[in-house]
């Protein structure tokens, strides 16, 4: 009895400290109108044997809204699931990489990168690219809604509103 009450204190002891050992490490953002935030349809990574195909492939699906979304993690207090999103070099380049972002009208989501912007197609800093697009969303554009194929940017869609304010990588 008291082997099975030290393993049942040890096992909760562990998930007690996975819990609390997110760390969230800020990344600074640029000072521009970072509002625009671009998409591309996921069936544009086609080479199977890439890191980001395999990725989508496994862990990616689409919402009612036609993002590509990963299942958060709730057991670590990531409630949400996350955007399967592009960013600059500059954010990071693993992909599976984790951030929370938030913009400044005080909407807060989750990324998930999925893919990496290149190099040649952001600025110097490697930050954001040719609209001063900070994010990139994978969608699904067959689903995804009018108003944003119309705009082009998903800025349009609520949740997502407002300029890139803070980036900052999740570790776990």
């Amino acid at each position: 009895m008291k082997k099975l009450l030290a393993i049942l204190f040890a096992v909760t002891t562990l998930n007690t400290a996975s819990a609390s050992a997110t760390e969230y490490i800020d990344i600074s953002t640029p000072n521009i109108d970072s509002s625009f935030k671009t998409y591309m349809d996921y069936r544009t990574i086609t080479s199977q044997s890439s890191d980001q195909y395999k990725y989508i492939d496994r862990w990616g699906w689409s919402d009612y809204d036609g993002f590509m979304r990963c299942d958060g993690e709730r057991d670590l207090g990531i409630e949400s699931d996350y955007y399967l999103i592009a960013m600059g070099s500059y954010y990071g380049s693993e992909i599976g990489s984790k951030y929370r972002i938030t913009t400044d009208t005080g909407n807060v989501f989750y990324g998930c990168l999925a893919d990496q912007k290149d190099d040649r197609d952001t600025n110097y800093t490697h930050q954001w690219s040719y609209n001063n697009d900070v994010v990139e969303f994978i969608v699904d554009t067959q689903k995804l809604p009018n108003i944003i194929k119309l705009h082009g940017n998903c800025n349009v869609y609520m949740p997502l509103n407002g300029k890139v304010a803070k980036v900052e990588k999740i570790i776990f």
